[in-house]
């Protein structure tokens, strides 16, 4: 078999990775693995993760196989659970609340600004982390875009990881492949 045999043998075979989905509480996580899942609008909300749940069905997508990792949001599950997932990943998605911002005494804006923190202390710098401010279809509470979320989230300053920051609506898709296909791709790279 030549070479150029060799390498098109090698890419028709499945690759799998695991990808670990975190957040604050509320921000989409669910959401959005439904979505990957599916493929469709989820308009139905689905219920909160409470410790963690690795799905049974993994994601197909350019040649790869992804088991998802969605991992609860509450104080309680980052400080027992994330590290767990995060051990088990090839690759972290992180997921915004679009619509929460910093304001006069936002309890959930600090929640989500610590979490987004101690995420970064967890996840060594080899790891790539795609983060989606989730929420755009909520025009009408006025989602923050992704240059809000670079400035509030303080997200110049992960020099040295490997990252992409990109708007999404876990519930209708919008922005999810663009985001799936550079985490994939940057699965690819470290396999």
């Amino acid at each position: 078999m030549s070479w150029l045999g060799k390498i098109f043998r090698r890419k028709s075979i499945e690759q799998k990775a695991n990808i670990v989905i975190l957040g604050a509480s509320g921000a989409g996580k669910t959401t959005l693995v439904r979505f990957l899942e599916t493929g469709e609008p989820v308009l139905v909300d689905p219920r909160t993760t409470l410790g963690i749940d690795i799905r049974q069905s993994p994601i197909s997508i350019g040649g790869w196989s992804l088991t998802a990792i969605d991992v609860g949001g509450q104080e309680l599950y980052r400080e027992s659970i994330w590290s767990l997932g995060i051990s088990q990943a090839e690759a972290v998605i992180y997921v915004i609340d679009g619509i929460i911002r910093q304001t006069h005494n936002s309890d959930a804006y600090e929640v989500s600004k610590f979490s987004f923190d101690y995420m970064l202390t967890l996840v060594e710098e080899n790891i790539p982390i795609l983060i989606l401010v989730n929420k755009q279809d909520l025009n009408e509470k006025n989602p923050m875009s992704a240059q809000e979320a670079i400035e509030t989230y303080d997200i110049c300053s992960m020099v040295g990881r490997s990252f992409n920051i990109l708007p999404s609506s876990a519930k209708y898709g919008d922005g999810v492949e663009l985001a799936i296909e550079w985490l994939v791709d940057k699965i690819a790279e470290k396999a």
